[in-house]
């Protein structure tokens, strides 16, 4: 009975190896061939901010992953296992899957390095074979999106700083509404690759993501093109019923226009933008209530208070004089009702930060223009937005020896590390207060000084741009300090 049973198992055996070694080689029949060579000499072209051209040269095989990351790539493919363009691995996202070797790389932004790792593959579906060693890396650090020498010539001090930058920005190229808006800026900064052949954008005012089909649609999607500036308070609103303002240079301006969800535009409306106090409505991260004053007020996300902010600026500066002041106070509908102090606020609380200012770079790709708020959003402060009119925290109209006619002024050390020193000389030394000023506008220094020269302590300041208000027997001036650390 053992020698029966011992054979008996032996035979089990032999059959089950048997078994096991038709299945491999079924398998080894099923796996496409693995490719003998990587893909070669990686190429970045035409980079911007905003996009740039990847291209290679393919090796002999049936197709690629492309990797791409913010960080270096880790992730190896698996044999049999086919990766989608979208999909997001543990250390990257899948660009690209197939046999192309040259790509427009969207979802960037400036001054940023991507890390890229290119496979070869043979075969399909759950027969695909990659090639694991060496593959092709190499990586591209995008440029700074920044304005150039496009505002030489500008000076914020000048009486004139607010007529200067109007016929600057003024000057550019209108786009289109529609489609203009969805082909020429959409693609380049708001819309992502997911899987399934889908994209994905998100809704500036609420941060609601929307996941959908391309091609892209306005209707299909339930967005629209929010005018921050709304198009009521325009000075032109009466030309819109009759000839649609959005296909006017003011209506169409890609400046004042925020991806948005109908749902939060619509509940927004006319209203102004402000901080709700007393909350009567809800939709992802952004609000509509009434403010402090007791005003119907629409509050969007904290990270897009700021972009909001300098598109209002942006977009009064650009159109004043057209039919009308395009002052706050001059505007139509509800415009009087925005306070531009929380315009002030959110430009100095939500800077501008690497997706505003790749923003920036796109729209002046097409209409040749910036958005001076936020290149300098230290500018806001230049400028009284009820009226249009320059403020005295910007610089004085003229230089100081014009306005102090009988005084010179001295400041010293300036670059000033710690202390600076002031010195006036006058026939009459009365009446002198200095205040000093962030480039937010905020006062971080008073002082009434009695003495021809005084020394002032800077050690708690941070380092950056001050302005130095000056007011001496009922005369002032502006001067600029720099504090370096």
């Amino acid at each position: 009975m053992f020698f029966k049973f011992l054979n008996t198992n032996q035979s089990m055996m032999k059959k089950f190896f048997l078994l096991l070694q038709l299945s491999i080689i079924n398998y080894q029949l099923l796996i496409a061939q693995q490719p003998s060579s990587q893909p070669t000499n990686l190429v970045f072209n035409s980079v911007k901010p905003y996009n740039f051209i990847l291209s290679f040269t393919p090796s002999t095989a049936d197709g690629f992953l492309i990797l791409k990351s913010t960080h270096p790539i880790t992730d190896i493919p698996v044999d049999g296992t086919t990766y989608q363009k979208g999909q997001g691995l543990t250390t990257c996202k899948v660009m690209n899957s197939n046999a192309g070797t040259s790509f427009q790389v969207r979802e960037v932004v400036e001054r940023t390095k991507y890390y890229f790792k290119i496979f070869a593959y043979n075969g399909s579906g759950g027969s695909i074979n990659y090639l694991l060693s060496n593959p092709l890396t190499d990586s591209v650090i995008t440029p700074a999106a920044d304005a150039g020498n496009y505002f030489q010539g500008i000076d914020s001090t000048s009486a004139s700083f607010i007529a200067d930058l109007h016929y600057l920005i003024n000057n550019h190229t209108m786009q289109t509404y529609t489609p203009g808006y969805a082909n020429l800026l959409m693609p380049s900064i708001y819309v992502r690759d997911t899987i399934g052949g889908q994209e994905v954008i998100n809704c500036e005012y609420s941060g609601e993501t929307t996941v959908y089909t391309p091609p892209f649609g306005f209707v299909a999607t339930d967005y629209n093109r929010e005018h921050v500036l709304c198009k009521s308070w325009m000075q032109t609103a009466a030309i819109f019923v009759a000839n649609n303002l959005i296909n006017y240079a003011e209506g169409a301006d890609y400046y004042n226009l925020l991806l948005s969800r109908s749902v939060p535009n619509v509940k927004r409306s006319n209203n102004p933008l402000g901080i709700v106090v007393n909350q009567s409505w809800t939709y992802g991260s952004c609000k509509y209530g009434t403010d402090n004053t007791g005003n119907n007020v629409f509050e969007p996300r904290a990270d897009r208070k700021g972009d909001a902010a300098r598109a209002m600026m942006y977009e009064m500066v650009c159109y004043d004089g057209l039919s009308g002041g395009w002052g706050l106070n001059e505007l139509l509908s509800q415009a009087y009702q925005q306070d531009q102090n929380i315009l002030k606020l959110w430009n100095q609380q939500d800077p501008p930060d690497k997706f505003e200012r790749t923003k920036n770079a796109c729209i002046n790709s097409v209409q040749h223009n910036r958005n001076p708020f936020i290149d300098h959003p230290g500018w806001a402060t230049c400028i009284n937005f009820d009226s249009l009119i320059k403020t005295n925290l910007c610089g004085a109209a003229s230089g100081v020896e014009q306005i102090f006619a009988e005084a010179s002024v001295r400041i010293f050390p300036n670059p000033a590390s710690q202390i600076f020193n002031l010195e006036i000389e006058t026939l009459e030394f009365s009446d002198v207060e200095i205040s000093v000023f962030d480039m937010y506008g905020r006062r971080i220094l008073q002082s009434k000084i009695t003495e021809p020269k005084t020394t002032f302590d800077l050690s708690k300041a941070e380092a950056g741009n001050y302005l130095l208000h000056i007011s001496l027997n009922g005369q002032s001036a502006v001067r600029k300090l720099l504090v370096i650390r």
